[in-house]
């Protein structure tokens, strides 16, 4: 009987729950991963998947609005701003351009170039609001084909694999496939 500690990753990629979605994007995705267990303190905390991430960026606003602290500042610099007849002229752009030092480049270019955090909604949410927290995992002594029903049932991508409350590996989908290419696992005799 195949057990799942046989084929279970080990080297796994953990995030923090306070590291910036952004952040967690870019890690998934150097690393070419879908998901990953959240750590806080050395203690499992929850999971994040590509589907949680997908999820909040389809719930929420593309562009977020600016905090009250930014809203404050661009309306105290306009209210001080001195205006001349001269500003007021029969071209309303040159507003912008005079306003914002970039305002004649390409849109693209200014979303891309911004660092303004009200442009990446991502850089201004942490792992912890999306996480899953109700974590499946299970010992590493449970056999394949159980630890697959579960996954099948629950409708997860990924299991975590805990002894004594201590993350110690994952098992995921792909695990799951690759176990079965190699002939480690054909369902039947286990």
């Amino acid at each position: 009987m195949t057990r799942i500690d046989e084929i279970m990753t080990t080297d796994i990629l953990a995030l923090d729950p306070e590291m910036t979605l952004r952040d967690a994007v870019e890690r998934l995705g150097n690393q070419g991963f879908s998901g990953a267990p959240v750590v806080s303190g050395g203690r499992l905390v929850g999971v994040v998947s590509t589907s949680d991430l997908v999820e909040f960026q389809g719930s929420n606003p593309a562009i977020e609005a600016p905090s009250d602290d930014e809203t404050r500042s661009l309306r105290d610099e306009l209210e001080n701003r001195r205006w001349e007849d001269s500003d007021l002229s029969d071209d309303a752009s040159s507003y912008f351009v005079d306003l914002w030092g970039d305002g004649g480049s390409d849109v693209y270019q200014r979303l891309a170039g911004s660092e303004s955090p009200e442009w990446d909604l991502l850089a201004r949410h942490t792992v912890g609001e999306v996480m899953t927290r109700k974590v499946i995992a299970v010992a590493p002594d449970r056999p394949l084909r159980e630890v697959a029903a579960l996954m099948t049932e629950r409708r997860v991508h990924r299991v975590l694999v805990t002894e004594n409350d201590t993350l110690v590996g994952m098992i995921s989908t792909m695990d799951l496939v690759r176990a079965i290419a190699e002939g480690r696992f054909d369902g039947a005799a286990d």
